[in-house]
């Protein structure tokens, strides 16, 4: 069994039932990994069972997450051609929002920048040093 995480979108998203009745969704999954020429997109059919298939059937088409599966490998003998048909089975998952906005790095230093609303919360809630309180510390 080939254990896996990844960050995905859900492309689409069907459901079915079992013969117990236990919901399973079944779809598209897109994930993301970097190769030479950068960010490369690609797809894998996914399938989940039980809880996590009621969070993907809530959340629907379009989400991103966090999932938590394994690769099913299926043999598809056509003559002398075997074909390997991998499956991400989701045992766990758990949805988030895409970062839209990253920290940016100075150029002449390797600290991120303070973004714009932090400076202005950092400068509302500046404290007073010792010579400004009348009163000494109470430690």
């Amino acid at each position: 069994m080939i254990h896996n995480t990844a960050t995905i979108n859900l492309k689409s998203v069907n459901t079915t039932h079992d013969k117990e009745g236990s919901l399973i969704a079944f779809g598209i999954a897109e994930f993301y990994y970097r190769s030479k020429d950068g960010v490369v997109t690609d797809e894998i059919p996914f399938r989940s069972k039980g809880a996590p298939a009621v969070v993907i059937n809530e959340q629907g088409e379009g989400v991103h997450g966090t999932a938590e599966g394994y690769l099913d490998l299926v043999v598809d003998n056509r003559g002398e051609y075997k074909e390997k048909i991998a499956t991400f089975v989701i045992r766990n998952f758990i949805s988030a929002q895409p970062i839209n906005e990253l920290t940016q790095v100075s150029k002449n230093s390797h600290s991120p920048e303070t973004p714009d609303f932090a400076k202005e919360l950092l400068e509302d809630n500046v404290t007073s040093t010792n010579e400004d309180l009348d009163e000494e510390p109470p430690f």
